[in-house]
């Protein structure tokens, strides 16, 4: 094999000499005078480490949790378990089972009755087995703990106090409810928790007379259990990520929004509201079942859970949560009037698709999940005006579309390597990939409008459609998401998801217009970083060009450098130029050089907010 030295233009090592000592050591001396590499943010300089995360090990395929809770006082954050895993070993004999364990307080653990050694720290469970299993073999394990829940908030399980202040059962009761995601279900069971693991589950729960408890799939029994007690069997027999599965124990308002008269017949749809709130919750969520005909037909996917519940309770740390079958929602989507919660109704409920059926195998692909339920609001919304009028639909979608586009060119002024891209391994603590610069929610949803716009309905939504055939009940990455899109459309889109999801930042374009002799000139330069992290942006810019006399034409001017340059015949003199009014390129454009004329620089959307207004003036 022939060695090359990148120093000496590609020659191989063997012509070295031939260049002679002088040029040699004129090349030593400029490198010598090069200033200092700066410290590479993606290695920790202590260790040399790459700074990343990767999925762990499946040494065991989890087949099924059966978790049997019981809640002895409500009044005390305090909780026994005995958890059952049916596990079946995976490529090797397997001796030791390793699972996350961030709370609970394991006493004793069992395979066929047999004790296992344990052993625990802050967040592990190790389990010594009494012999090895071999691959493809199956096992019981069986595992008794308690937990004192009282520190959690927002991770795990939170347990909110009796509000003696406020009137009704909801209030003047203590209440239980999980939040799992990112890896946050292992504060209170036991488990691989990481999305590269699917698994059916099953939540028995004892609890004094009164409660409600709710959990995912489907009630299978509510059963007196004596001594003022009641016990809730919940069954969810479809696979689904260990941090989905959810608990809601409190007093509540139980009422449901479906039915043989809605628009989504044989679904349950309950709510658990505080009492009181009835009325409102009525109205605020009265667009759910029509929201899953609407997601049912578009994706050519039925609803894939036994029902589909909807919990508001309190101190919840986030909006909503799309646990499977059960989504949890904070106090506040039970303010305003009609209508104002459908943004957040949509993106949790279109998630039951879209990382629930299909969930993504690292947390490096989440904006498969979170953009796609972004993007699922502008699908609502479009529909919503489509009932008006297909101009309608159209402006209401872009508005959507537009609001994500604003929050980005606001926010995103990543540049790599400092800055990460929406999918990467880089990052400590997964809860960081929910905030940073490259958003997976907003710049998530603009990616699939600009997939949509290039793709064109036809090809982009029977791409979606193999995409959800193609994996539901199962794991997926980008590249899997990409190929079924290429397969279906011819095209390659190698370079639009390099580009939009694996590097970080958003072009920022300058324009400079020019009209001499009948000729139009637009001249675009990106003016964001540059350099051998960050090349630039290649796209396609469309501009709609508005003439004297009446009457528009769409120019596009290819961009595959820092600066781009392109003339257009022009049979009138041009009034206006709009820049990309469809978005269907994710840039920030400000005109540098108006038309001839002095109007007003064209190119910029009305400033709808003040983030938009300050880039609209050039801030930074």
């Amino acid at each position: 094999m022939m060695r090359f030295d990148s120093t000496m233009s590609g020659r191989p090592w063997c012509l070295c000499a031939a260049v002679g000592l002088a040029s040699i050591a004129a090349v030593s001396s400029a490198v010598a005078q090069l200033a200092p590499i700066p410290a590479d943010p993606r290695i920790d300089p202590s260790t040399g480490r790459l700074i990343a995360r990767f999925a762990p090990d499946r040494p065991f395929d989890h087949l099924h949790m059966r978790l049997e809770i019981d809640l002895p006082d409500m009044g005390k954050h305090y909780l026994t378990a005995r958890q059952n895993l049916t596990l079946q070993a995976i490529g090797e004999p397997r001796s030791v089972v390793t699972l996350d364990c961030a709370g609970p307080k394991v006493s004793a653990a069992s395979v066929a009755g047999v004790a296992c050694a344990v052993s625990q720290d802050d967040k592990t469970l190790t389990i010594r087995l009494p012999r090895a299993v071999m691959p493809g073999e199956r096992i019981d394990l069986s595992i008794a703990y308690d937990l004192d829940f009282g520190k959690n908030k927002g991770e795990g399980l939170t347990w909110s106090t009796p509000r003696d202040d406020r009137e009704g059962a909801f209030w003047q009761n203590a209440q239980i409810h999980s939040q799992g995601q990112s890896q946050h279900n292992s504060n209170w069971f036991p488990c691989h928790d990481f999305p590269n693991e699917r698994v059916t589950t099953e939540l028995i729960v004892t609890v004094a007379d009164g409660f409600e408890v709710l959990s995912n799939g489907r009630l299978v029994e509510k059963a007196a259990a004596g001594d003022g007690r009641t016990r809730w069997h919940w069954l969810q027999d479809k696979r689904h990520p260990y941090y989905l599965v959810s608990l809601v124990v409190g007093h509540f308002s139980v009422f449901d929004i479906g039915g043989p008269d809605s628009a989504r017949p044989g679904i349950p749809m309950p709510v658990y509201v505080p009492d009181g709130r009835e009325e409102i919750a009525k109205e605020l969520l009265q667009e759910t079942a029509a929201m899953m005909a609407f997601f049912e037909e578009l994706l050519d996917e039925p609803y894939p859970w036994d029902q589909y519940a909807q919990s508001v309770v309190r101190d919840f740390a986030a909006g909503g949560m799309e646990n499977t079958s059960a989504t949890t929602l904070t106090l506040g989507a039970l303010r305003g009037r009609a209508g104002s919660m459908d943004d957040l109704i949509a993106h949790e409920l279109i998630h039951q698709w879209f990382g629930d059926l299909i969930t993504c195998r690292t947390w490096e692909h989440l904006w498969l999940n979170e953009g796609w339920a972004t993007f699922g609001e502008a699908l609502w919304a479009e529909h919503v005006g489509g009932r008006e009028s297909p101009e309608k639909a159209r402006e209401m979608y872009l508005r959507q579309i537009r609001q994500m586009v604003r929050q980005q060119r606001f926010m995103n002024r990543a540049v790599a390597p400092e800055f990460t891209a929406m999918a990467t391994v880089r990052y400590g603590n997964p809860d960081e990939l929910f905030i940073r610069p490259d958003d997976v929610y907003s710049k998530g949803g603009i990616v699939l409008h600009m997939l949509r716009t290039t793709l064109g309905d036809d090809a982009f939504f029977r791409g979606v459609r193999l995409y959800i055939d193609r994996y539901k009940d199962g794991l997926v990455e980008t590249q899997d998401f990409r190929r079924v899109m290429e397969e279906v459309s011819g095209r390659s889109l190698e370079r639009f998801f390099d580009q939009w999801v694996f590097r970080p930042g958003v072009p920022r374009l300058e324009l400079d217009y020019a009209f001499e002799g009948g000729t139009l000139t637009v001249k675009v330069e990106q003016m964001q970083t540059v350099d051998r992290f960050n090349p630039a942006f290649v796209f396609d810019l469309p501009l709609v060009v508005e003439m004297a006399g009446g009457g528009k034409r769409t120019i596009v001017v290819p961009v595959d450098s820092k600066t781009a340059q392109a003339s257009f015949a022009m049979d009138n003199a041009p009034t206006r130029i709009v820049v990309d009014p469809e978005l269907t390129v994710f840039a920030a454009n400000r005109v540098r050089t108006p038309l001839p004329g002095g109007e007003e620089p064209a190119g910029r959307e009305p400033a709808e907010n003040a983030a938009e207004a300050a880039e609209g003036a050039g801030a930074s």
